[in-house]
């Protein structure tokens, strides 16, 4: 792997002159990476350089960690000390990795995460893809596309202004908010202890059972009060028990209730009953996670052959 460590040398911009400080006390090293690396520990921050690719295996990194600008990292059994930074364009796959600072994307092509653990995320546009990972604080996607599978989120799970944002078969401790997502959302055999609200939504919302986007088996638990508001989504809320209460006012078309629905608190604003003429629009059976899982292996088999080329090269 060409793995070198450079001193950073701090500076300063006031009053539109460039003022540098040198010296120790200044001074910070990190590490570029650009190519395959193995277990080793490094004892500073990691950076991928702009355009390049980078893969670890069983690899420390004690400080920070940038992916810049249309760089990739695809690391397996790594552990990250410290926060992980993804600029645009550029491509994060982790596996069995820890991170223990936030991971920030903006801007970026996605973030693949499967059976890894992390402090939290905060990821502003590109795609967020979780499988059986736990997610620790509060996890937030904004302009992208957010799909979550088999994990454990500790916080809460927001998903404003996204294609969609997608939940199966996982557990969010904290709150659940699902705003402005252009194609809806599915919430499907899954639990929120937290109040949970889905609002301004268009084109369809699948909260639990079956629904709009497909079949869905298992129940899903909402553990406070749901709020279905605002939507122009077709909306259908089925095979689930709703511990508070429901409200589902502004909607249009008004969200259908499924009889496998049990709300243990008061209802507010119009419902309807499944085969109504809201309910008469459906859309076509898709899995919108395969398709980020295949754009997120495409990404990453280009990543690979690409550190390979430059480990080879640059031994």
């Amino acid at each position: 792997m060409k793995i070198r460590t450079f001193i950073a040398t701090a500076s300063l911009v006031a009053s539109g002159s460039l003022v540098a400080f040198s010296g120790s006390a200044q001074a910070a090293l990190y590490t570029t990476c650009v190519g395959d690396g193995g277990a080793v520990t490094v004892s500073n921050d990691l950076v991928v350089p702009a355009g390049k690719s980078c893969t670890l295996t069983g690899t420390r990194v004690k400080g920070s960690v940038t992916v810049e600008a249309g760089a990739d990292l695809v690391a397996a059994g790594a552990t990250f000390n410290g926060a992980v930074t993804v600029e645009e364009n550029a491509y994060l796959d982790l596996t069995d990795t820890t991170v223990k600072g936030t991971l920030t994307t903006d801007s970026a092509f996605g973030t693949h995460l499967e059976k890894s653990s992390l402090k939290a995320v905060n990821t502003t546009e590109g795609f967020i893809y979780a499988v059986d990972s736990t997610l620790g604080g509060n996890v937030s996607t904004t302009a992208g596309e957010l799909y979550v599978s088999g994990s454990t989120l500790s916080g809460s799970l927001t998903g404003a202004d996204n294609q969609y944002s997608d939940v199966y078969d996982s557990t969010v401790k904290g709150a659940l908010t699902v705003d402005g997502n252009a194609l809806g959302g599915v919430f499907c055999a899954s639990e929120v202890y937290g109040a949970a609200t889905y609002s301004g939504n268009a084109d369809n919302l699948q909260i639990g059972g079956e629904g709009l986007l497909g079949s869905c088996a298992g129940a899903s638990y909402f553990g406070g009060n749901l709020s279905v508001t605002d939507n122009t989504a077709n909306a259908v809320l089925d095979n689930a028990i709703v511990r508070g209460g429901l409200t589902a006012t502004g909607n249009n078309p008004v969200l259908v209730v499924g009889e496998l629905t049990r709300i243990r608190g008061a209802v507010t604003g119009e419902t309807a009953a499944p085969g109504s003429a809201s309910s008469a629009r459906k859309a076509a059976p898709q899995d919108r996670g395969a398709d980020l899982a295949e754009r997120a292996a495409e990404r990453a088999a280009e990543a690979r052959a690409d550190a390979h080329e430059a480990g080879k090269s640059s031994l």
